[in-house]
């Protein structure tokens, strides 16, 4: 499992991947953001529901980052792939969490 987890987050390839996917999703939230329908208190309640879902997720993946560091080999290619993929994941789930949470209210 380690050895999995040490081949993943060494790949090269995957990191640009990562850069790259981060661009639209940034982007994506920020729109979300600022997008008119946020900006009253219905949009604002979206925004802080998705926000804590997203620190959920966060505090999950950063407690299991801890845990995994002292198996891995920790270099600043490896963290920085990591911190990346963090990144776009909790970007992902507060943009998909507040596009649920508009189609549910």
């Amino acid at each position: 499992m380690i050895e999995i987890i040490n081949g993943i987050f060494s790949n090269r390839m995957l990191f640009i991947v990562g850069v790259t996917y981060c661009v639209p999703i940034t982007i994506a939230l920020i729109i979300l953001f600022f997008v008119k329908s946020s900006r009253d208190e219905r949009g604002r309640a979206i925004i802080g529901k998705a926000s804590i879902i997203a620190m959920i997720v966060f505090i999950l993946l950063v407690n299991g980052f801890a845990k995994l560091s002292p198996h891995i080999n920790i270099n600043y290619f490896t963290t920085a792939n990591y911190v990346q993929w963090l990144y776009d994941t909790v970007l992902t789930v507060e943009v998909v969490a507040i596009l649920i949470y508009k189609r549910l209210e």
